[in-house]
């Protein structure tokens, strides 16, 4: 069998603790992160591979631009700040919130005047105001599955009335081939550091009509869509 291909279909609730191995695996990789969203490194897979890489990248950027996402934005596990600079080039104000401050210090936003950066557990903040806009990129395979309607319940809980969200994420064909997966199993992934290390991460690879009905029963209409090899991600608003 594949090592990197999932070794049982079964999910067992994920504990306190696995989330808080999965924190600190992205505190030490933040020096590293920026390497797989550039296609350096171990995750350059030649030239025509990256290109579809970037060319899909540029595919949802324009479907978030042609929504005209505006007012006060929240990012939800900001990070490195991939995304952070689109999102701020159509926001009033940008709430940014992440549980690391090492993957935050690597985000060329937070020193911006209109930004507000808060450092917490996504697991147990909670809003202090209504947004426009709530986004949150390559998070949602991060939750456990046991906790995925009480994550939008909480964006629903951010979002002013018919206010939107956005997410991206990999696709699992993708997800689980890149060089730093070691193997899956369940709701976990072990990966692998520059240093050699290895730590476990949650990661779950959702259907468009899981998080759909998820959404819905939150109170947000919204629309999922794929890219051709890469990604996936979703489009919505606040109905109730």
């Amino acid at each position: 069998m594949n090592s990197k291909k999932r070794e049982d279909a079964s999910y067992e609730n994920v504990t306190d603790q696995q989330l808080q191995e999965q924190l600190n695996y992205y505190r030490e990789r933040a020096p590293e992160y920026d390497d797989w969203w550039y296609r350096r490194g171990a995750f350059h897979h030649g030239d025509e591979a990256n290109r579809i890489w970037f060319d899909e990248i540029s595919m949802v950027k324009v479907a978030f631009q042609a929504e005209h996402f505006q007012g006060d934005f929240l990012e939800l596990a900001a990070g490195t700040g991939t995304w952070s600079c689109l999102f701020l080039k159509e926001a009033r104000t940008l709430t940014i919130v992440d549980g690391s401050v090492e993957m935050l210090s690597h985000n060329p936003v937070v020193a911006e005047p209109k930004v507000r950066t808060i450092i917490a557990d996504l697991f147990r903040w909670s809003p202090d105001q209504l947004y426009d806009s709530v986004a949150f990129t390559f998070w949602i395979s991060h939750l456990p599955r046991e906790r995925l309607g009480g994550f939008f319940s909480m964006v629903s809980r951010c979002l002013k009335p018919e206010g939107k969200m956005f997410f991206v994420d990999d696709r699992e064909a993708a997800g689980t081939r890149e060089s730093h997966v070691v193997r899956t199993s369940g709701q976990t992934m072990v990966r692998k550091l520059n240093n050699g290390d290895h730590a476990a991460i949650v990661k779950n690879f959702f259907s468009d009509k899981e998080i759909k009905q998820i959404a819905a029963d939150a109170g947000i209409e919204l629309h999922v869509r794929y890219t051709p090899t890469y990604f996936q991600y979703g489009i919505g608003s606040k109905t109730v």
